[in-house]
């Protein structure tokens, strides 16, 4: 039996068993492929031997780490979904990942955590209600973050700026303002969904793409899933099933691309609730330990035996909570509970030495 590690989620009234595409992903390869898996539901990379999820235990005890090398790990051990596949159908299923992987994941980090209203509304209260007190104060921030390094790193800006320039008697009146006006009006401005940011009509470059790979056929090669499929349902999904504010890239797909929006609810409705046989995190553990502790010492108490007072009792109380403290300092300040990779700084969740635009042009000539 296989054991999954991944991000756990936030999202499983939606039916969504992590928050990480990725990790959605390679769920949905367990399932559709029916091999014999269970799911651990992680908050922290420490599994992993390359510090990044999915991580993947295989039944000989290894273990593989990151999309790629999970998947390959599985078709050596025969649970191939591609298996009816030709060469030059991989080849095209390795190219249109990349524009998943490439362009539709920053449009969704963009909706996620760029789009002021959802992240304060909706993304940012359902991260700190599943990492628990103290890391819902860092560990959301944490990841909108990364994703706005990631974003940037690919060129996407976070305002749009008016195209007529500002004249500089506005420039003086501007400045005259009080800051706490300026502070207030910008936060009001990110708020907008921002809809007719580039970062949409981008979205909608890979989309037509995929729509038009896809077309009316069930599955993207023919009546069964392959690989492909399962990654696009890793991003499809939480566009789609998670419900936000401002919700301009779920619009677009159910308006302009309903064949993508089909394939999604398809494969969703081929998935159950997967086999949770922990939901670990260093936290829980922590708390299990203090747990363990406190219900040792109200045993304790309650024996029938001559209660003495403990003259350094006082210090003892001292010195356990300033190291508690300083523990958690310790954690906090380190980043031991560290966010997902940001692309500049993992290699498995793309594919090297191919650009979005580059796999487009191909993908055109195919």
């Amino acid at each position: 039996m296989y054991s999954l590690y991944s991000w756990s989620s936030p999202f499983e009234s939606e039916g969504l068993y992590s928050f990480d595409s990725s990790c959605i992903s390679i769920q949905a390869y367990l399932q559709l492929s029916k091999a014999e898996w269970q799911l651990h539901q992680v908050n922290n990379t420490n599994i992993s031997p390359s510090g990044c999820l999915p991580a993947l235990l295989c039944p000989e005890s290894v273990v593989e780490s990151g999309f790629w090398r999970s998947i390959q790990s599985l078709k050596n051990q025969g649970i191939n979904l591609d298996a009816h596949l030709d060469q030059e159908q991989i080849a095209q299923s390795t190219a249109y990942i990349s524009v998943l992987q490439d362009g539709l994941a920053d449009a969704l980090l963009f909706s996620w955590y760029l789009v002021s209203e959802n992240f304060v509304e909706t993304i940012r209260p359902r991260l700190a209600k599943l990492f628990g007190f103290p890391m819902s104060l860092v560990l959301p921030t944490q990841l909108q973050e990364h994703a706005v390094q990631r974003l940037k790193a690919n060129g996407v800006k976070a305002e749009v700026k008016d195209d007529a320039a500002e004249t500089s008697e506005a420039s003086v009146l501007r400045s005259k303002l009080p800051r706490i006006y300026l502070l207030a009006k910008e936060g009001f401005q990110r708020h907008s969904d921002k809809s007719a940011h580039p970062i949409y009509e981008q979205a909608k470059e890979h989309l037509n793409v995929l729509s038009q790979k896809l077309a009316s056929k069930r599955y993207f090669f023919g009546d069964a899933p392959s690989t492909l499929d399962t990654v696009a349902y890793g991003y499809l999904a939480p566009i789609l099933r998670v419900d936000l504010p401002q919700n301009t890239l779920k619009t677009i797909i159910i308006e302009q691309y309903p064949n993508l929006a089909a394939l999604c609810n398809r494969i969703h409705e081929q998935l159950s609730q997967p086999p949770i046989v922990c939901e670990d995190s260093l936290l829980a553990g922590i708390g299990s330990i203090i747990k363990h502790a406190v219900s040792w010492h109200a045993a304790k108490s309650a024996s029938p035996k001559v209660a003495t007072k403990d003259p350094h009792l006082a210090e003892k109380v001292r010195f356990v909570t300033g190291g508690m403290m300083v523990f958690f300092g310790y954690i906090i300040y380190n980043g031991i509970l560290s966010a997902p990779a940001s692309k500049g700084n993992q290699d498995e969740s793309s594919i090297e030495g191919l650009e979005s635009r580059d796999v487009l042009s191909v993908i055109r000539n195919i």
